[in-house]
């Protein structure tokens, strides 16, 4: 019998989930009733994955050219590609979309399996990997389980857990579509390699000279390759890794001036300015908003939502 998914187990509106951390970023989101919230064309700066799994066929448009879309479809896209969904509603046209941020993507990534080629649009089956129903089956199985997860602890290590398999799944399909891959780059392993560096020693000096010390690199080079591959210079990637790491000791009531400087910034002058321009507010009024149980929309994750 055809496996379904638990449709039932969803509210009425489209469930939306979302992880902000010190490190990594997802963004997941079932989109099965309702308006398309993104009925534009547009681009984002994470790469992006959609389940499809509608009842009638859609039509997805990327950069210059249009593409059907049909149940048991997987649809990619790269940083920065534009791309909409042709669709006015959601009813006849579920899907399950995923935003990675590169960062994530890497960390799931090896020596033998980078899975950044997964959503480079110069493979062969880029955008669209055509599964069909039978082989969409194991991506609903796991759609479901993330979905149903009720644990009250280490909820969100399970929903990291989910995504992981989804992208070992994708990495598997793309291959019987693209033999032989691309192995990880020079290039790749350094920038793997900067960002572990950097998360692990976020309050210490992290100056070009430092970081080209301790990877034997040209700090140039290093900053030069950071940006090819990321899209993000590692001034901006630095400031926003001790900005999200400023907000969870905010959350333990750690005063600002010693927030500062357990995060890396000289001064707190320079860390007011950063995290100004990095939140769009002041620290004390971020501090403000959290100790008032206000919500924010704001992110410390570099998007607004995955789009879809």
């Amino acid at each position: 019998m055809p496996q379904e998914l638990n449709v039932s187990a969803f509210p009425s509106d489209a469930a939306h989930f979302s992880n902000n951390t010190d490190q990594f970023g997802f963004d997941a989101e079932l989109h099965q009733s309702g308006k398309n919230k993104a009925p534009l064309f547009h681009f984002h700066d994470f790469y992006e994955f959609v389940i499809y799994l509608g009842k009638e066929p859609a039509r997805y448009r990327l950069l210059d050219q249009e593409y059907e879309i049909n149940f048991g479809d997987i649809v990619r896209c790269d940083l920065l590609d534009e791309h909409m969904w042709l669709i006015q509603d959601n009813e006849q046209h579920m899907r399950f979309s995923v935003g990675l941020t590169f960062n994530f993507v890497m960390s799931c990534s090896t020596k033998s399996d980078n899975l950044i080629q997964i959503f480079s649009r110069n493979g062969n089956s880029y955008p669209v990997l055509h599964l069909g129903s039978l082989d969409i089956h194991k991506y609903i199985d796991l759609i479901n389980a993330f979905q149903e997860c009720t644990l009250e602890h280490g909820k969100m290590v399970f929903q990291l857990g989910i995504l992981h398999q989804m992208l070992a799944y994708l990495q598997d399909d793309f291959l019987r579509f693209n033999s032989g891959g691309a192995p990880l780059t020079r290039q790749d392993n350094l920038v793997c390699e900067l960002i572990n560096y950097i998360n692990l020693h976020i309050g210490e000096d992290l100056s070009l000279k430092t970081l080209g010390r301790v990877t034997n690199y040209n700090p140039t080079y290093l900053s030069r390759t950071f940006k090819s591959i990321t899209r993000s210079t590692l001034k901006l990637y630095i400031d926003e890794k001790r900005i999200n790491a400023a907000t969870l000791l905010m959350g333990k009531g750690t005063p600002l001036t010693e927030i500062a400087m357990e995060v890396g910034f000289q001064n707190y002058c320079t860390f007011y300015n950063t995290f100004r321009r990095v939140m769009g507010m002041s620290p004390e009024h971020y501090v403000r908003i959290q100790g008032s149980g206000e919500k924010d929309s704001r992110r410390l994750v570099p998007w607004q939502g995955s789009g879809g």
